[in-house]
């Protein structure tokens, strides 16, 4: 039988090892901040359609199982995605001075970040309301688009209308041209097109 200081440091080691083998699967820090980053980067690298909570905890260094500390599934992180897209969209158009300013900012982040904006437009309007993160982003958004084309003599009806008229013009003409449904032109031609459709 080994003396009791050998054995005592056979179990320092072990306890060692069992700590560093901890470490690896599990640190300190932002890990959900960590995880969202990891995923914007996969999303905008190839799009959401393979994107799941494994191949981000592994681009972090950490056991998937530990994701579900901070995202309860798959759709809660692009969700995550989705309030980020909006709160980046948002700082694109804030220091617009112009109608055509706006939309210049809004088209040319929408085809250059294409799978960024295409996960964000995937989002439901329950979700919008039901996630805290998302929904302060999206009424930031709306927010600015009212202080730009909204009126403070017409009705919020009217204002809000103005803002869908332009977002709806803005989307379906982004869509249209991400999915190859018009003339091919570059996306610095499609903006400058889209901008004469819409009269700036």
């Amino acid at each position: 039988m080994a003396p009791a200081s050998k054995r005592a440091s056979s179990a320092s080691k072990t306890a060692t090892a069992n700590t560093a083998a901890k470490r690896k699967t599990y640190r300190h820090g932002n890990v959900a901040a960590e995880a969202l980053a990891a995923a914007v980067n996969r999303v905008e690298a190839g799009g959401s359609a393979k994107l799941s909570l494994r191949q981000v905890a592994g681009d972090i260094g950490i056991a998937h199982r530990s994701l579900y500390n901070h995202f309860q599934d798959r759709d809660a992180l692009l969700v995550a995605v989705g309030a980020l897209g909006f709160g980046a969209l948002a700082d694109a158009v804030a220091s617009t001075k112009s109608p055509k300013d706006y939309v210049k900012a809004y088209a040319d982040f929408a085809v250059t970040r294409r799978h960024l904006y295409e996960v964000m437009m995937a989002q439901r309007n329950a979700s919008m309301f039901a996630d805290k993160a998302l929904g302060t982003q999206v009424q930031r958004l709306i927010g600015l688009s009212l202080a730009m084309f909204g009126d403070e003599h017409a009705s919020s009806d009217d204002n809000r209308r103005a803002v869908m008229r332009i977002w709806m013009l803005l989307h379906g003409g982004v869509s249209l041209h991400l999915n190859g449904a018009l003339e091919p032109r570059s996306d610095e031609a499609f903006v400058a097109e889209l901008l004469k459709i819409a009269g700036l």
